[in-house]
């Protein structure tokens, strides 16, 4: 799909609100492209939180998100779709491929700089751009496994050169008037797409043993993981090959490529139509009992759709135990409270009003913390 423009009043909607926001805070909206090339319609505007834009609430307006992956509510986008969003304090230079990489669709910025426009990006799904995000995943991985400072200054050198290869991503949108539009509001109207609902009951032991003894290989607390798949009695046995992550976490691109060819896909197509329908993200806790939290769960199923496990393990590599987050509602009605309580964070005018809500914040936390099921290591 080629973008020719983007209106002007949606480019101004955009910058008036994010001005009136300000606080370093963007917005954005889906806009829909016409049969010319152009972006002329959009969907209700929404303001960005604590963490950026708040996805789930951004594409209630395209589908009803109520017990929906971010992956489950992409699939409803129609194909005309881009997404658009602000930046304070920049121009519209996009020098970031992990939102063309995430949404697999083109990607608008405006740049809003002392209250005035500073100029409109895009860019474009593209397999080279699908690739060089794999890089930089390795880069940042081959930081960790470098052995001497000679080591590292050399991928720190490869890091570097690779970074100046984002300047050249994005190309420029021109603004064209356009008479304004009413917003678009729930413009699909074809089926639910939906992976379903695993019930997670034991993990196979052997797979369990794998994933630790590498995790004891590789050291510094770093993580391992690889995908499996649950078979008809709720037991998970090992799909793809085991791959070294960082500490306290395991990038979604090489954590894929355990078990599919990622060359040249992006991650919403990797994980909604690569990866099987039955897959599930097994991942190790070192020096954990295998109690996962927040960024576990939008990891695993609050992204992905797909159940999430850790084992956790102890320092000399023997098992402590490990749980499931698997997609159920719940997971979805915290996420949903975590965006709002974000958003509420500004509105709060005084101090007991913010403590109150950053209270909550750590609540939701722990809440999914309390939907970690404990599951069976068999033997």
């Amino acid at each position: 799909m080629q973008v020719n423009g983007i209106a002007d009043f949606i480019v101004n909607d955009l910058v008036g609100l994010t001005t009136q926001i300000s606080q370093g805070r963007n917005a954005g909206c889906f806009g829909f492209v016409n049969e010319d090339g152009v972006v002329d319609k959009k969907t209700p505007i929404v303001e960005g939180g604590i963490s950026g834009l708040p996805l789930r609430r951004l594409m209630g307006h395209v589908t009803n998100m109520k017990g929906k992956s971010l992956i489950e509510g992409m699939e409803m986008l129609p194909d005309n779709t881009v997404l658009i969003t602000t930046r304070p304090g920049k121009t519209g230079l996009i020098t970031d491929v992990s939102g063309v990489d995430f949404f697999n669709l083109p990607i608008i910025a405006i740049g809003v700089k002392h209250d005035h426009l500073a100029g409109v990006g895009i860019i474009y799904p593209k397999d080279e751009f699908f690739d060089l995000a794999t890089q930089s995943e390795q880069v940042e991985l081959k930081i960790l496994a470098a052995d001497t400072t000679d080591e590292e200054k050399e991928v720190l050198r490869a890091s570097t050169q690779l970074s100046l290869q984002y300047l050249e991503v994005s190309s420029e949108l021109p603004v064209m008037q356009k008479p304004p539009t009413e917003p678009v509001e729930n413009p699909v109207h074809q089926q639910d797409w939906r992976l379903p609902r695993l019930n997670i009951k034991s993990l196979q032991g052997d797979f369990a043993e794998k994933l630790v003894a590498k995790s004891m290989e590789v050291g510094q607390g770093r993580e391992v993981a690889a995908i499996g798949i649950v078979d008809e009695n709720g037991n998970i046995i090992q799909k793809g090959e085991t791959v070294v992550g960082g500490i306290g976490f395991v990038p979604s691109r090489i954590l894929a490529s355990s078990c599919v060819d990622i060359t040249g896909k992006a991650l919403r197509e990797i994980y909604a139509h690569q990866i099987p329908e039955n897959g599930v993200i097994v991942h190790t806790h070192p020096g954990g009992t295998g109690v996962m939290h927040m960024g576990d769960a939008n990891a695993g199923p609050g992204s992905w759709g797909r159940p999430i496990v850790a084992i956790g393990h102890d320092n000399e590599g023997k098992i402590r135990g490990a749980t499931v987050l698997e997609t159920i509602d719940e997971i979805y009605k915290f996420a949903d409270e975590d965006e709002e309580l974000g958003l509420k964070f500004f509105e709060a005018k005084t101090p007991e009003e913010e403590a109150e809500i950053r209270n909550r914040k750590f609540g939701v936390a722990q809440e999914y913390t309390n939907l970690c099921k404990p599951i069976e290591i068999l033997h």
